[in-house]
């Protein structure tokens, strides 16, 4: 896990680039999201955030969230029935969610999806990616 340090300093390089302002909030959500090693709720990273940053907002959180998405920093991982989830594993992956427990799992799949990418741009859009959830129940549901 790298240091405060170097989790500061990658965002702040990362902010700079684009412009952005760097900001207490921004230093310490990222350092909540790439310090845990699963898939947060804003509501969790808020928690997170209140025991050195009293008083954010939960409006203040989902609006970085959605800036370090812009930016690539996090992936928002869309669950149907619940919460948004962001993982700060930005590279192509898929997930695993149990339906019943809400729990979410990174899982390695390589899925092809050429003919998803295909379809997409058919209808008129243009692809950034493609997001693979299984959806079943986890193995402490099932028991």
């Amino acid at each position: 896990m790298p240091t405060t340090e170097t989790l500061d300093r990658e965002l702040t390089e990362h902010l700079r680039r684009r412009g952005q302002r760097v900001t207490p909030q921004r230093l310490v959500l990222h350092r909540v999201l790439r310090e845990r090693d699963r898939h947060v709720t804003a509501e969790e990273a808020m928690r997170a955030l209140d025991r050195e940053l009293p008083n954010v907002s939960l409006p203040t959180v989902y609006a970085n969230l959605e800036l370090f998405e812009e930016l690539g920093i996090v992936r928002r991982v869309a669950m149907e029935g619940g919460p948004a989830l962001f993982d700060s594993r930005t590279e192509q992956h898929d997930h695993v969610a149990c339906r019943r427990c809400g729990r979410v799992e990174d899982i390695e799949a390589s899925v092809d999806d050429v003919r998803a990418l295909r379809a997409a741009r058919a209808a008129g859009y243009e692809p950034e990616r493609t997001d693979v959830v299984v959806v079943g129940l986890c193995s402490d549901c099932r028991a």
